[in-house]
């Protein structure tokens, strides 16, 4: 969503003036200070909620891993699938994950931020804007299959403890293994694909737009 929203800020400036032979950079300027403002500050209200969310989930996570160890009865859940060790490390495992994301999406943060209130040339603008558009395809890329392979490796676990498919510890870590690596191999391919779909075609014409600039 960020990155649809990020677009519309090159739109105005890519149809109405670097398809021209002659590029204004007075009107160029003006284009982009003005669809920014708006663009950009909605996008930072929807990733201000993901932070809120995102460090709630992670500070409830890390109330209830610390409570797994003062009181393993009160803090323990799915006991019919879960043992307090399962519980401690699914914990574990979505405050790794959550504490990732949330540094993930500062930095991309603070990118948009620097992005909004520097003062830079057309050229420099589009070369910025193409960097932050790259670091978002990846940060897109890497949480989809970080996310996604983990799950997988859950799900393979839990149907293990209904099913047993496998016996003896050793049998039950590489079979999770598995399936995350597995997981992560086909979530990244997927994932390359849709971003490629999604945002390739015009990540590659604000490329060649600004090596035509850069010929100019």
């Amino acid at each position: 969503m960020e990155l649809l929203e990020l677009k519309s800020v090159w739109d105005v400036v890519v149809d109405d003036t670097i398809s021209k032979e002659r590029m204004d950079g007075f009107v160029v300027e003006k284009s982009i200070k003005k669809d920014s403002k708006s663009v950009l500050a909605k996008i930072k209200r929807v990733m201000y909620f993901k932070f809120s969310l995102g460090s709630l989930s992670l500070v409830i996570c890390i109330v209830m891993l610390i409570g797994s160890f003062v009181n393993p009865t009160k803090f323990a859940f799915y006991e019919a699938i879960f043992d307090v060790m399962d519980n401690r490390i699914f914990l574990a495992t979505v405050i790794l994950f959550m504490a990732a994301m949330l540094s993930w999406n500062f930095k991309a943060f603070r990118e948009i931020t620097y992005f909004e209130t520097s003062t830079a040339t057309v050229k420099e603008s589009l070369k910025r804007f193409i960097g932050i558009m790259g670091r978002t395809i990846k940060l897109n890329i890497h949480s989809g299959v970080a996310f996604n392979s983990i799950a997988l490796g859950w799900v393979s676990y839990l149907l293990n403890n209904r099913k047993g498919f496998v016996e003896g510890t050793m049998e039950i870590t590489l079979l999770v293994l598995a399936a995350i690596i597995i997981g992560a191999v086909v979530f990244f391919h997927l994932s390359r694909f849709e971003q490629k779909i999604k945002f390739g075609n015009y990540l590659n014409q604000l490329k060649s737009n600004l090596k035509d600039l850069q010929e100019k």
